[in-house]
């Protein structure tokens, strides 16, 4: 059995972090250090990612949309707001994205059983057939970007960045989880109003679109 190769001890961030010593900068306490780190392991992760999701056509972006309508359950089917709050995406980058997964036959727009004027994302079955397709590999894509971390040591990483994201998601009021106002009835069907109209903005395809 081959051993595996050993990794340098050394990172892109050590070499940042020399640089601004060189330049006079105390950087030993940084918190360069976790956000360079945190930051350029984001986008290493996207890249492997991203290269695994298009073998089947796919992004990481619309693989967060199918999945996020299949882990919902059956019918499958989220509100736009919903889907938009989940990926952090504005309502217009979220209509270009539902209309090409539609032309593509993964989603769907279908109306809301409770509000006749409302529309819903629905997974397909193409599309459903799909995630089940990708999902074993992405899983294992998955495990090899985190192979140089120990089962032990990828838990703890877990941990402490459950405590940093619940830290930053207080600070930004992030909306994948947003708080209910309290707010007197009266106010209510007005926010109620609101949320319709971006709904009907993220359903209804410009006219200028083919």
């Amino acid at each position: 059995m081959s051993e595996s190769p050993r990794l340098p001890e050394h990172d892109h961030v050590d070499l940042v972090l020399a640089e601004w010593q060189q330049q006079g900068l105390r950087v030993e306490n940084s918190p360069v250090a976790v956000v360079a780190r945190i930051g350029r392991a984001g986008a290493l992760l996207d890249r492997g990612l991203n290269s695994n999701f298009a073998r089947f056509g796919l992004t990481r972006t619309d693989w967060d949309v199918l999945a996020s309508l299949r882990r919902v359950g059956a019918p499958y089917r989220r509100s736009p707001t919903e889907l938009y709050r989940a990926l952090m995406r504005t309502s217009g980058g979220m209509t270009h994205l539902v209309d090409r997964l539609e032309r593509e036959g993964l989603v769907e727009r279908v109306a809301d059983p409770d509000d006749r004027r409302g529309l819903l994302v629905g997974l397909t079955r193409k599309g459903r057939a799909l995630v089940q397709r990708v999902e074993p590999s992405h899983l294992e894509t998955e495990r090899r970007l985190l192979a140089a971390l120990t089962p032990q040591e990828q838990r703890e990483l877990a941990r402490l960045l459950r405590k940093l994201l619940i830290g930053l998601e207080a600070q930004s009021a992030d909306p994948g989880h947003p708080r209910q106002p309290n707010v007197p009835n009266a106010r209510r069907g007005g926010t109620r109003r609101r949320e319709r109209q971006r709904n009907e903005r993220v359903m209804t395809r410009p006219s200028s679109e083919s």
